[in-house]
């Protein structure tokens, strides 16, 4: 009983955004326990099991494969149920996968299907998690809370090379999946402690077609912008223990370093406040402008990576390190822009598009990392490592072009398929201002003569209408 009334437990506003986006980022946290133990443990499962690169990008890529499969139909299903559900049955999943790995895993087959299913536990709780966390805040608040959250994202990845790197140094790569398990079980306390939504979903409701978001070109462009982010953030996360690896037992190269694993972890917790940061300098300034300005500095750090193969450790890991933070940065920018893009009727769509896209590319990138390596001489060679961040650096190129074509401002729905011009003139996020420049004005009517920011604009059929 206690139980079910904390799930109907009434929120004042602010307090329910603060609680909503704490506990929503500590579930992402620790489901995302699980997501780098391959990677951080890569090397050692490569030498046991005989794997070449191709095989271990493709164990490494699965994950995000599954997580794309999944995806369309788990985070488009939280428009229509309470995504509670969805989020618990997931976690328990995941949770299950990491243990499974840990038990059984002798192999290229099994530790493909293991990761596959471990992905699509993470897409039961990612984007349906936004979703949760979007209904229990304020629109005025939503892209704050949304590059919060999916900057967390990066904490959770840390985190899981943390606990590997800690772990596998302790016990072994097998105790690494034990740990990381328990990660998704914590999270299912989430559910119990959310604060309720804003307003309740409407299931009988029809739901505009899936095809009508292809209208939208503003999600569109973030959505091919995620889409060259991931290829690059998961790419580069997947490869940088193995290749660090090899770094260090090059001669003149031997220095004593932590578990490799804590030092992709920490880099890769380095991006969280940067991404942050960035997500608010976005919301307040021009989002484009940020999203190309971080992209660029991507595409140097991986450039610098291939000319710099098989060189100084000193030159070497100063930039890998980096890499790890300008990949991620625009992360929080670019959800929130999504989210400022997406009709609210459609936001479990739009987010299940978004993630679709970014999770297909996050599985390929790894892979044609791993393709690459053993076309240009191996996972041993400064050929191979300097072909393969020259793939890793397409990721940011295509992210930048994509963000290119992103208007400066971007219509605001009202969550009917209608747009509301005053929501979008008086949110606090620059781009999400009603871009009015592709509507006939004669439409805008003043709903007061005193407030000139006071218009709205309801779309139809043939015109406009006073409201």
């Amino acid at each position: 009983m206690e139980g079910a009334q904390a799930l109907d437990e009434p929120s004042e506003a602010r307090g329910g955004l603060a609680r909503a986006t704490i506990l929503l980022s500590f579930g992402l946290v620790a489901n995302l326990a699980t997501q780098m133990t391959f990677a951080a443990t890569l090397h050692e499962i490569a030498a046991a099991w005989s794997l070449d690169a191709s095989q271990s990008g493709w164990i490494g890529g699965i994950y995000f494969a599954g997580y794309a499969i999944a995806v369309p139909f788990l985070a488009s299903a939280s428009d229509r149920m309470d995504g509670r559900w969805l989020y618990v049955g997931s976690a328990l999943l995941g949770a299950a996968a990491s243990l499974a790995f840990a038990a059984i895993a002798h192999g290229f087959v099994v530790a493909l299907i293991l990761r596959l299913l471990g992905g699509v536990g993470l897409a039961g709780v990612h984007m349906p998690g936004l979703n949760l966390l979007m209904d229990r805040v304020d629109r005025s608040h939503q892209g704050r809370a949304a590059g919060i959250y999916t900057s967390s994202y990066a904490a959770g990845a840390a985190v899981s090379f943390m606990i590997a790197g800690v772990v596998d140094t302790a016990f072994g790569w097998r105790a690494t999946f034990i740990a990381a398990g328990v990660g998704p079980l914590l999270s299912i306390g989430v559910c119990v402690l959310l604060p309720r939504p804003l307003s309740q979903k409407k299931p009988d409701r029809p739901q505009p077609p899936f095809r009508s978001l292809f209208r939208n070109s503003a999600l569109i462009a973030y959505v091919a912008a995620f889409a060259g982010n991931t290829w690059e953030v998961f790419a580069a996360r997947v490869w940088f223990v193995a290749y660090l690896a090899w770094i260090l037992h090059l001669p003149g190269n031997q220095i004593t370093l932590p578990a490799l694993g804590l030092v992709s972890g920490a880099a890769s917790l380095a991006g969280v406040p940067v991404s942050m940061v960035m997500a608010e300098v976005a919301a307040r300034h021009s989002r484009r402008r940020v999203v190309i300005g971080i992209c660029v500095t991507s595409i140097a750090t991986c450039l610098a990576l291939s000319a710099t193969a098989g060189g100084s450790i000193w030159i070497v890991l100063p930039l890998l390190a980096l890499v790890q933070v300008t990949s991620f940065a625009d992360v929080g920018a670019l959800s929130g822009g999504a989210v400022a893009a997406a009709d609210p009727a459609q936001r479990g769509a739009s987010l299940a598009l978004y993630a679709l896209s970014g999770f297909t590319t996050g599985f390929l990138g790894p892979v044609a990392v791993g393709m690459v390596l053993d076309w240009f001489g191996g996972a041993a060679s400064a050929s191979g490592w300097a072909a393969g961040f020259t793939v890793i650096a397409l990721g940011s190129a295509a992210a930048a072009l994509a963000v290119w074509w992103v208007p400066d401002v971007i219509t605001q729905h009202k969550g009917d398929g209608n747009i509301d011009a005053s929501a979008a003139i008086g949110s606090r996020d620059s781009t999400s201002v009603t871009a009015f420049a592709s509507i006939d004005r004669s439409l805008l009517v003043p709903s007061t003569l005193s407030a000139r920011r006071n218009y709205r604009f309801v779309s139809r059929r043939g015109g406009g209408r006073r409201e």
